[in-house]
């Protein structure tokens, strides 16, 4: 409950973005709990397709919405990924035998990958950069993916306007990591902190927000063999994770049958503001 609340506040943050829609606590909440419920069970795009048609539906063109929807995207992990990388670091400098190197270094490329971020993303650059023109689906990918890192940028460099969208998906990840920890100790397994995010991180390289059908298996074994690779007993970590994903993906099933009428009606609203946008230029 406390990693929704958190995210209830990032989707909130990330809307008022760049002087974007101010959506209503109400609304976004039962767009996040459809998100992270039946439709992330069943929608090809995950829930950031919810989040999508909730921008949508709030004024925002189809370039602005799908910007903030991967910004959003990013902000989890320049949340996420720091502590993972020190974590790694920590894990490499006190000589920990049981977690493998595999785990570990990669994380070191998260050094490069947030100075080619703020690259990207500087003002100077990121206009031309975010600009799809006539380049192709690979362009107008590396078009969406910069607007998206461009609108992370607004919302880092603007802490007392945006602060509470690190605070939310900090509150996120810590809510889903203790929920893991907690399933973990049904199970008497031992694992340090450190090592704990590292597994945590490294089974999540894909949010199982954006994942088709909330991750549904990807995730149950990408988490295990990462809790496997820091030196925990197979049987305890397949069995914790499986716990772990009764409260984190199928339970909340249950209240996102709740806000089906919400969905639809987001989706109608969707529909209809991408109708008239395809008829406005033969008007």
């Amino acid at each position: 409950m406390l990693a929704y609340l958190g995210y209830v506040l990032a989707v909130r943050d990330m809307a008022r973005v760049d002087d974007g829609p101010s959506l209503s606590f109400s609304l976004t909440t039962r767009t996040v709990v459809a998100g992270f419920g039946v439709y992330a069970a069943t929608h090809a795009a995950g829930g950031f397709a919810v989040d999508y048609w909730a921008l949508r539906r709030a004024g925002l063109s189809r370039q602005e919405a799908t910007a903030r929807v991967l910004g959003l995207g990013a902000l989890e992990y320049a949340v996420l990924a720091p502590a993972a990388l020190i974590s790694a670091v920590v894990l490499l400098l006190g000589g920990a035998p049981h977690v493998q190197d595999a785990m570990t270094l990669p994380w070191l490329l998260a050094v490069p990958g947030f100075i080619a971020a703020l690259w990207v993303s500087s003002p100077r650059r990121s206009a031309r950069f975010a600009d799809p023109g006539d380049g192709g689906r690979a362009r107008a990918a590396f078009a969406h993916a910069v607007a998206g890192v461009a609108k992370l940028r607004s919302l880092m460099t603007s802490p007392r306007r945006h602060g509470a969208g690190v605070v939310g998906v900090s509150l996120y990840w810590f809510g889903d990591i203790a929920c893991l920890w907690a399933a973990l100790q049904m199970f008497n397994t031992k694992v340090s902190t450190p090592a704990l995010i590292l597994a945590y991180a490294t089974g999540y390289v894909v949010t199982r927000r954006s994942l088709p059908a909330g991750g549904a298996g990807i995730v149950e074994v990408l988490m295990t063999f990462a809790l496997v690779w820091v030196g925990l007993p197979l049987a305890p970590a397949l069995l914790g994770v499986c716990v772990y994903r009764l409260f984190n993906f199928w339970l909340p099933i249950v209240p996102a049958l709740a806000v089906l009428p919400t969905v639809k009606q987001l989706r109608r609203d969707y529909s209809r503001a991408e109708e008239e946008l395809d008829e406005a230029p033969a008007a």
